[in-house]
């Protein structure tokens, strides 16, 4: 297993977070996900909140409440986030492969006004572990490597039974 601290030196430099202080809150949040059986909201939110809690108090802990633009990608409008994670959150990747193509899902919602490549990339190094895989070590100097990731697409629809889906793809395209 690779070594946690360098992990999230990594994770944190990606996004040009280098302070000790940002990497200490990255580990905290990471002893309180480690233990954890499942994801849920509540979990996915107090990581982030944990992450963020004293960079940016006002939105840690909250799914965003403002649409945001990440490069040239429009992650959906604030109105469906909740419902869109409620979906990524009834998905449990079965091999590492899924636990990649879930780590992708979770940054094209972009749940959070930020701080959504940390939690995603500890999210992801969760889901490793629950797999009994190797993570990949994402290094801060090949960012453009990282982030091609992201333009190729996860259908969530066909990756989790939700009844409502309808409902949530109607209310999206309503915005």
């Amino acid at each position: 297993m690779i070594e946690l601290r360098e992990y999230v030196t990594e994770s944190n430099a990606i996004e040009n977070v280098h302070e000790e202080s940002a990497i200490e809150e990255t580990m905290a949040a990471w002893d309180y996900l480690k233990p954890k059986c499942e994801l849920t909201h509540e979990i996915v939110k107090s990581v982030h909140g944990r992450i963020l809690r004293n960079r940016q108090p006002e939105i840690a802990g909250e799914y965003r409440s403002i649409q945001v633009y990440v490069g040239t990608s429009v992650p959906p409008p604030p109105v469906v986030v909740e419902s869109e994670m409620e979906k990524l959150l009834s998905w449990v990747p079965t091999d590492p492969l899924g636990a990649l193509d879930w780590h992708v899902a979770f940054e094209q919602i972009h749940p959070f006004a930020d701080g959504n490549g940390r939690v995603g990339r500890l999210i992801y190094l969760w889901h490793c572990q629950q797999l009994d895989a190797e993570p990949i070590l994402w290094r801060a100097d090949d960012r453009e490597g990282y982030y091609a990731l992201f333009d190729s697409t996860v259908d969530l629809d066909e990756r989790t039974d939700c009844s409502d889906c309808s409902n949530i793809q109607s209310v999206a395209r309503e915005q």
